[in-house]
């Protein structure tokens, strides 16, 4: 409206001055939002392509440039320091799972079941290239020629399980438990291969009980063989004379006679001895197939208790039934499971010996797939130095004991498809669970 105010009065000059100055509005105009989408274009390349090197210097063309900028490098600086931290993180994880002593494989599930060049592995630490004894392959299909039997055993757990591989070669024999993991990551889904040669475990723990047993019975047999070799030397230079010969019967006197049956009369003993240890270790390693009745718990621990009631009288030992499910039942060997629990009484009596008011408890729990018997006692417990060798063959702590009767126990309850386990405190109690599967 001015403009043709202006042209109306024929004040040309105003009209161009005013034009001139419209134009040069809208040139600025221009540049300021090119400059500004540039600024924001620029911000957000940076974001996509993850190139928090950017930097917005601070300009001259206002405060409210100078604070977008100033936010942009906030913002830039705020996603370098999580990339920096989610990096850190990451090789942390990384190293972790390199030095663990379980082989792990991560694939895409694609990649599995092809032979292409480009089916690379994500990861693949240390201990899977040990275990498999292969160089750490960058690609699934050079796996494939040198280990066919590993990436078959992958490929049929490609939707998820676990199962064992036996595997052997002229130089080793390894048995692999192999459990295949189905993730998807951004919906894209992957396989985690993790793998361990459990053999060389469990050889190592056979070795490791052998030496247990053999330690035991070379103590056992030299606590007997020492004074029976002793005692027979003994014999042999009572009924011999100074040049080594044999004496006459007219020649040893009554005194000799009574010393040579004093010395026959340990070596029996000590053979006795020794034939009972003989038969307890032909017990242990001879335990029954479990015939499996069905029992009632209650009734058969009360059938317990009236049998030990008489000997815990005794000793002053009060014996209480706690919790016991009336129509609970249990598929067992009566006669088996009557033995371990005379095992463990027996076990509590010995202990309690120097308790002031001594129990033992006996009690049972129902869980879903579970029956659980516990016997616990109020004794002084059992010392954590000796604790992890109870249940070995033949230790013992006691003067007379035979150290068979927890070793026994447990291989009952190992017959039934159970675990015998044991707490205690020291000073407090010790409580023996006898834990059946139901399921």
């Amino acid at each position: 409206m001015l403009l043709a105010h202006f042209a109306i009065r024929d004040l040309w000059f105003t009209v161009s001055a005013f034009g001139v100055l419209i134009c040069i509005q809208i040139i600025t105009l221009i540049r300021y939002v090119n400059q500004t989408n540039y600024s924001l274009s620029r911000f957000l390349n940076a974001l996509k392509t993850e190139d928090y090197s950017v930097y917005f210097a601070p300009t001259g063309r206002g405060d409210s440039f100078a604070r977008i900028y100033n936010d942009f490098n906030k913002i830039l600086s705020i996603f370098k320091q999580n990339k920096i931290e989610k990096e850190a993180q990451f090789r942390n994880f990384k190293q972790i799972l390199e030095f663990v002593n379980l082989g792990i494989i991560s694939i895409r599930k694609e990649d599995v079941f092809g032979t292409q060049s480009e089916n690379e592995i994500l990861f693949l630490n240390r201990a899977a290239a040990e275990i498999l004894n292969q160089p750490r392959h960058k690609y699934w299909h050079r796996l494939q020629r040198q280990i066919p039997w590993f990436c078959m055993a992958v490929k049929q757990l490609s939707n998820g399980g676990k199962t064992l591989i036996d595997f052997s070669n002229e130089q080793e024999h390894k048995q692999l438990s192999l459990e295949v993991l189905d993730v998807r990551f951004l919906d894209i889904p992957y396989l985690i291969v993790t793998f361990q040669d459990i053999r060389s475990e469990i050889e190592q723990k056979e070795i490791e009980a052998w030496h247990n047993v053999i330690r035991v019975l070379a103590h056992e047999m030299l606590n007997s063989f020492t004074p029976v070799s002793s005692l027979a030397s003994s014999i042999k230079q009572l009924t011999e004379n100074d040049t080594g010969k044999s004496l006459k019967a007219e020649q040893i006197d009554s005194e000799t006679i009574q010393d040579i049956n004093a010395a026959a009369s340990t070596i029996k003993k000590r053979s006795d001895g020794l034939l009972e240890f003989v038969k307890d270790y032909r017990a242990l390693s001879n335990v029954p197939v479990p015939k499996l009745q069905s029992l009632n718990i209650k009734e058969f621990l009360y059938n317990i208790e009236r049998l030990m009631k008489n000997e815990l009288k005794k000793k002053n030992i009060s014996i209480e039934l706690k919790n016991i499910p009336s129509r609970a039942e249990l598929q067992a060997d009566y006669k088996l499971l009557e033995q371990i629990l005379i095992n463990l009484i027996g076990n509590s009596v010995n202990i309690l010996e120097n308790t002031p008011e001594p129990k033992i408890t006996i009690s049972c729990e129902i869980e879903e797939f579970k029956t659980i018997i516990h016997v616990h006692d109020n004794g002084p417990g059992i010392p954590m130095e000796i604790l992890n060798q109870i249940f070995i063959p033949f230790f013992t702590t006691r003067k007379n004991g035979s150290g068979i009767g927890l070793s026994l126990s447990k291989n009952i309850m190992k017959q039934h498809g159970g675990k015998l386990l044991v707490s205690t405190e020291p000073g407090k109690f010790t409580n023996f669970s006898m834990i059946f599967n139901t399921k």
